[in-house]
């Protein structure tokens, strides 16, 4: 029997009703925006995969590659708006360079104008040779970027409430990206299913999101 359906379901319900959480509970300012955001795609995401495994339609796998293309350059913005950190908007556009190729590129290439395979528990993406591996890299480079950056952002922090909520951020790079890459170490076979197995994993970042946001609240941190 396939889980997938019901795993992914499940968890896109998690993930649509934090998002709203997070924003609504304070509309207007930043980090909750950006958080609100980064949780909703990865719900979509989830909400796509269980469209692959019910109508096995391509549009959907195309859609799940799309979003999961500006993820890591979303984690880079989450790591600014944390520091404070103000940059020319020519800055922003090439952060966001390596996502735009690769959402062309999803949109675009043959393989994805099938539907993914709906596995027991994720869901099996074709095979793009190179640019798949490219795509493996660009996360690998963004996500140890956006963790770097938290560090270094803690250091230069001169409140101690900061600090710690940089560290958190740099925490919640690590809580799911660490996971989905020793699986895949010990677990070669299921690289083709890299973007469902870190987005499953992604629920641990939604649920670190929470703790972050309370202690930036108890502490009355605004951005």
């Amino acid at each position: 029997m396939c889980f997938a359906p019901y795993v992914s379901i499940s968890t896109f319900t998690i993930e649509f009703l934090l998002a709203f959480y997070f924003l609504l509970t304070k509309p207007k300012d930043r980090l909750h925006q950006v958080v609100a955001l980064l949780t909703l795609l990865l719900g979509v995401y989830q909400l796509n995969e269980f469209l692959i495994c019910t109508t096995q339609q391509g549009v959907f796998t195309r859609l799940a590659m799309i979003t999961t293309a500006i993820l890591p350059a979303i984690g880079i913005s989450l790591a600014l708006i944390m520091a404070r950190k103000r940059i020319g908007y020519y800055w922003h556009l090439l952060i966001y360079v390596p996502a735009a190729f690769f959402i062309v590129m999803f949109s675009v290439i043959r393989p994805y104008a099938d539907s993914a395979v709906c596995r027991t528990v994720f869901i099996e993406y074709p095979g793009t040779g190179l640019l798949g591996d490219f795509y493996g890299l660009y996360y690998l480079v963004y996500i140890a970027g956006a963790a770097i950056l938290f560090y270094l952002f803690s250091q230069q922090a001169k409140r101690k409430e900061e600090k710690i909520i940089l560290n958190l951020g740099m925490l919640g790079m690590g809580i799911f990206t660490i996971p989905t890459f020793i699986f895949l170490i010990f677990l070669p076979a299921f690289k083709t299913q890299f973007p469902s197995v870190l987005c499953e994993f992604a629920l641990l970042l939604a649920i670190e999101l929470i703790v972050l946001l309370w202690y930036k609240e108890r502490h009355g941190v605004a951005y």
